[in-house]
This record gives C-alpha cells, structure tokens and sequence, in this order.
C-alpha cells in the first residue's frame, strides 16, 4: 500500500438506507491496468466516483504524491463516464468539449487559456480526433464520442484514469482502438482502473483484476482472479469468459 499513488480503505457508500459499496480496501499502483469486475449492481461504477471524489463516502481515500513520476506536488485524478451519461445535444465542438475538461466546474464558461488549448489539442491529436475538431458533439459516432470522453480526461493531465465500461457498445474495431491507447497510457506511468463486463477483454488487457460485489472478493493476477474455478463463477458471469 505504501507505493500506491490512490488507495482507499474502508471505503464505504450508502444511498439512504441502501449499501452500494462496503468497506472497501484497494490500492492503485502507476503503471498497472486495473478491471474492476462484478454483475450489475455491484457497485463498480459507485466504487470509481467514490474513488474519484464525486460521490460521498465514509473511509479514506488518499492520493499520495510521492508515487508520481512529476514534481508537481499532487495527484490528479480522470473520471470517464458512462457513453450513455453526458449529454450529447449540447451545441458545443468537439475541440471545446475536451478543452472545457481543464477548466473548474462553475468556470467553463470562461475563455480557454493558451495552455489549455495545447494541451487540448494534444489529447485530441492522441486519440486521432484533430480532423473531427469542429464538429459539434451530437455528430459522433459511438466510439469517437467514447474518444472524445478519453480525450477529455487525458487534458486533465491526470495521474490515476478511472473509466465506467469504456468499451460498452462498441465494435470490435474501436474496442481493439481504446484498449490499446488504455495500454499505452499504463505503461508509460498512468494508473489505469477500468469498469468492465467483458471478461475475454480484462484477461487480456489488464495486468490486475479486482472483483466485487458490493465489497471487495478477489484481488490479483487477471489470469488467477478469472480462471474457470474463480471469483467469476461466484457472479454467474463464467458464461461470458
């Protein structure tokens, strides 16, 4: 736990009288991609806002700054939601939809800064988005909008990236497209941690796979965690392997 740059411990979440996520202990370490697995309802995606500060929480969530490779004294932390979540009428380009993800809530309004824009238009070029710069959102096809959401994250020059389902409704085409831009990103440092239900694609994409439901059940190698007698027969999700 020492060399993690985010762990929780005994994380917790309820919604009135409702459990979604209990006493939960992890770590996230830079350089590792991280699946977070469980059936519907498990708790996955109230695990990763928790994580990321968007949601209400008893237990401990800290970001250590000594785990980054940057001086810069904290740790940034990316939330990619759901594809179906953001709203996609919204009369914005795409340029202004990535660049808007470094500014404040309450400021995105305001004029984006001459670093912002760079940076902007470096997350863009990243993800081959440069030529569809212009184009208003709500013109998107499901995996460039799925781009678009990474793409905003990534100008947050984030430490820890923490995705809900990123390749949920996608072809086989931009799946193959995100995870291997998700690989890049880990391996040069980030600290990657996805929500996912495809359990064939966490095998073979990620270094770790922690599975829960509602509390944590496994935690460990990808090809131990789901092997045949594991913690994915335990959810009924042996089927999908």
């Amino acid at each position: 736990m020492s060399s993690a740059i985010l762990r929780c411990q005994r994380l917790t979440v309820r919604y009135g009288p409702t459990v979604a996520v209990e006493a939960v202990d992890l770590a996230l370490t830079a350089g590792e991609m991280v699946a977070l697995v469980g059936r519907n309802g498990a708790g996955k995606s109230t695990l990763l806002r928790a994580l990321a500060g968007l949601t209400g929480h008893e237990g401990t969530v800290v970001r250590d700054p000594r785990a980054c490779q940057h001086p810069r004294g904290e740790v940034r932390v990316a939330y990619v939601p759901q594809r179906a979540t953001p709203r996609w009428d919204m009369p914005i380009s795409v340029r202004r939809a990535v660049t808007a993800g470094r500014l404040p809530p309450g400021r995105r309004w305001r004029r984006a800064a001459r670093t912002d824009g760079r940076v902007g238009g470096g997350a863009l070029a990243r993800l081959d988005l440069t030529e569809l710069a212009a184009r208003p959102v709500g013109a998107l096809s499901g995996g460039q909008a799925q781009r678009l959401l990474l793409a905003r994250a990534l100008a947050q020059e984030p430490d820890v990236l923490l995705l809900d389902e990123p390749c949920d409704g996608l072809d086989v085409a931009s799946v193959a497209a995100l995870v291997g831009t998700l690989r890049q990103l880990a391996d040069a440092g980030m600290a990657v941690c996805c929500a996912m239900h495809e359990l064939r694609l966490a095998r073979g994409a990620c270094n770790r796979v922690i599975a829960i439901d509602r509390s944590v059940l496994a935690d460990g190698p990808a090809d131990q965690v789901l092997s045949p007698g594991g913690v994915a027969a335990l959810f009924g999700l042996a089927g999908a392997a």
